[in-house]
């Protein structure tokens, strides 16, 4: 007998976790055409933390919850600074505990029929909405749990501290994006310096490398710049987070076929650099314009450059300081800004390739080439 069709303004969904993509996801219900929208969430603390962005057209909503932004920003390494400038692609700044409270109160104020369950973070109860036994629940569920890495990758690693000192260290005009003159003993390193203002600033120890550090690592790393180049000694901390970001293939939590995949658990997050944020709205927008599965926010190409980069600062970490300094000085502040948010066009990519040292990546692209193939 054939299935009557559900319509689209009777359907039931389901959204498995609270995270970035869970909550951005939930704070469209409206636009979901269902009659009910569940969000379940594990019932436990999530601690306070940052995301970076330029502003685009996808992020009109995040930029009115901003906490601060930056028109100027700067690359810093012991070759000298690169500094870029943007009006239209100004560098934001913000608060997670700010962009879950907006998602919350869009989803509860739904004209939607919404529901939020919380699951203990010990207790498996509720697992039986993600199995074909019981996909009946629901007719559609979007799952945005974290995935697992592959093995073998490199991870983007970090320890942030918002400091506040009784003398005006900082500037709060210009955002710092990356200074290499830190030690690189550990991995990939540098410092990720946002003066909010100039007694305030999020201070951001960062790595590239196999596996995450021992705190103390990062701790050390932050005391020791910020005596070198803000001769601070004494500061008060308000706030720390601290983050693991893969950089190369993930794959989802579960793979069940009737689940759709969003946010990082469907390749959100960009490879080569992160901006996890930025690419889950992204990938959201695409998603309800198209009314289709969400899919990946990133063009095949994009993709393929960051196999080949990443490939090179696995083999060649030492060169990775110059190297993210060449890629800033070939752009300038909109084409910087497009080329990390995924919107880069023809001449943005051409003056980023025609800066990297040809033999070098030449290599690279024939070892991402040996290993798709004996894969």
């Amino acid at each position: 007998m054939k299935q009557k069709a559900i319509r689209t303004n009777e359907k039931t969904i389901a959204i498995l976790g609270g995270g970035c993509a869970g909550w951005s996801l939930a704070a469209k219900a409206e636009q979901l055409s269902a009659k009910s929208v569940t969000l379940y969430l594990k019932e436990e603390i999530r601690p306070s933390h940052s995301w970076g962005f330029w502003q685009m057209p996808w992020l009109s909503d995040a930029v009115l919850s901003k906490r601060s932004k930056w028109n100027s920003w700067q690359i810093i390494t012991e070759e000298g600074t690169v500094n870029h400038n943007s009006i239209k692609h100004a560098y934001h700044n913000l608060k997670s505990d700010d962009w879950f409270n907006w998602c919350r109160n869009q989803f509860l104020q739904a004209n939607t029929k919404t529901k939020i369950i919380k699951l203990p973070v010990t207790n498996t109860e509720g697992n039986h909405i993600i199995t074909s036994k019981h996909k009946k629940t629901f007719d559609c569920i979007y799952d945005s749990r974290s995935p697992k890495a592959e093995k073998n990758i490199l991870f983007q690693h970090f320890k942030g501290i918002e400091i506040k000192t009784t003398n005006p260290v900082f500037n709060p005009e210009v955002a710092t994006l990356m200074d290499f003159r830190v030690s690189q003993k550990n991995g990939i390193h540098f410092m990720y310096v946002l003066g909010y203002d100039a007694f305030t600033a999020l201070v951001e120890s960062t790595f590239f490398s196999p596996s995450p550090h021992s705190e103390e690592i990062y701790d050390e790393a932050i005391k020791d710049y910020l005596e070198r180049f803000y001769d601070l000694y004494n500061f008060e901390i308000i706030h720390s987070e601290i983050g693991v970001i893969p950089m190369g293939d993930v794959k989802p939590l579960d793979s069940n076929p009737f689940l759709h995949k969003i946010g990082s658990n469907a390749g959100a997050v960009r490879p080569s650099s992160g901006y996890a944020f930025s690419f889950i709205q992204k990938q959201i927008m695409n998603f309800l314009n198209n009314q289709s599965k969400p899919c990946s926010p990133h063009t095949k190409f994009d993709l393929w450059m960051d196999k080949i980069f990443l490939e090179v600062l696995r083999t060649n970490p030492r060169r990775a300081p110059s190297l993210f300094f060449r890629m800033a000085k070939a752009l300038d502040g909109d084409s910087f800004a497009r080329f990390l948010s995924g919107e880069a066009k023809i001449w943005d990519y051409i003056f980023v390739i025609s800066s990297m040292p040809k033999w070098l990546f030449l290599k690279c692209t024939f070892k991402v080439m040996f290993k798709k193939r004996k894969g």
